[in-house]
């Protein structure tokens, strides 16, 4: 996450609140506000991007638009066999 509800860089909070909004607590997402990580993924300027990556941070799948987090849950689990 590289951009919170305000527009600022993400932090620890943006992260946690939203994962509690979208029910994945269980899941790891990161705040990424100095934008390191989103550079070296491939996305464009649409909002939000959404990418899937396994543990060892390998891209399962990148989204744009919204509502487009199930889809990545969705990815993320059949990649772990659940």
């Amino acid at each position: 996450m590289y951009e919170g509800a305000t527009g600022n860089p993400a932090t620890a909070e943006d992260v946690a609140a939203y994962a509690n909004t979208v029910g994945a607590e269980d899941f790891p997402i990161f705040a990424d506000g100095a934008g390191g990580y989103t550079s070296a993924l491939p996305i464009s300027e649409a909002h939000p991007i959404l990418c899937a990556t396994t543990p060892e941070f390998e891209i399962l799948s990148c989204y744009q638009g919204h509502n487009k987090h199930l889809t990545a849950l969705d990815d993320i689990r059949a990649h772990a066999g659940l």
